[in-house]
């Protein structure tokens, strides 16, 4: 059984040595996407100490660290080393997958269960990213973006950025959205009005609420509230001079009600 392991442990070292990962792996965009590659390291206490780059016959060829990178080239065997001690990390697209020990990594490449995971995670968040490209991206009205800046602000937020807020209004989803591009010149638009207006004043490429946002916000509360006790006042004199028309034509006789309750009779 043994032996059979260290065989088993050979076979999937050298597979995973068979995919090196470059110097600087790309982690975003579509370079990301299309990564698929392995570290095979070897760590002591947690701490880092050889990266192997290959292995021959029973010899791993290994950089040791010396307490920045991984410098010095040193051969070791690998029955030599214990297999707790291995660290392998897959780099799968823009996903990772870390393995400590052998056994760990051996058993995760046979039951796969990781890159399951992963692949229904991808089939979720490319079905939800196609339905919410299908969405029109709704443009907050002026002082509805003001009134969100003051909510931001109040949790601390004291500068915004054009892109994180987007991404605070849409979710980061927004940057694969089809409209990206428009609705953010919309925003800039809004932004940008608000600074022409004083409620906000641009610092370095950012915005930043002045007292005036405040000041602004009650302004337009108080018109709102009086247009809409307006808008009542017109509607009570609209029933009053309705109900004031109908009397005066059942006193001219123009309309006949009947009577309500009869008291005559025997």
């Amino acid at each position: 059984m043994e032996e059979f392991m260290k065989i088993l442990h050979k076979k999937y070292i050298t597979y995973a040595l068979s995919q090196p990962c470059p110097t600087l792996i790309p982690r975003s965009g579509e370079r990301g996407a299309k990564v698929n590659c392995y570290t095979v390291a070897i760590d002591k206490d947690d701490k880092p100490h050889y990266l192997v780059n290959a292995l021959v016959d029973d010899k791993m060829i290994c950089m040791e660290w010396n307490g920045n990178s991984y410098a010095n080239e040193r051969k070791i065997k690998l029955s030599t080393v214990n297999p707790k001690d291995f660290r392998i990390s897959h780099y799968y697209g823009l996903s990772e997958i870390t393995y400590f020990g052998i056994n760990d990594y051996v058993l995760g490449r046979i039951l796969f269960i990781e890159y399951i995971k992963i692949h229904i995670y991808r089939a979720l968040t490319t079905t939800d990213q196609y339905i919410f490209n299908k969405k029109k991206l709704v443009t907050k009205q002026r002082v509805e973006l003001l009134r969100f800046l003051i909510a931001q602000a109040l949790e601390g937020k004291k500068e915004f950025d054009v892109i994180e807020l987007m991404t605070e209004l849409y979710t980061i989803k927004w940057v694969m959205h089809p409209d990206k591009d428009s609705q953010l010149q919309k925003v800039k638009l809004y932004l940008n009005s608000l600074v022409d207006t004083g409620e906000l004043r641009m610092i370095n490429g950012t915005y930043a609420l002045t007292g005036h946002a405040i000041r602004g916000i009650e302004e337009y509360e108080e018109q709102e509230r009086k247009h809409v006790e307006s808008v009542k006042i017109q509607r009570r004199m609209f029933w009053l001079t309705l109900v004031i028309a109908l009397l005066t034509l059942v006193q001219a006789g123009l309309i006949k009600l009947p009577a309500l309750l009869d008291v005559t009779g025997p």
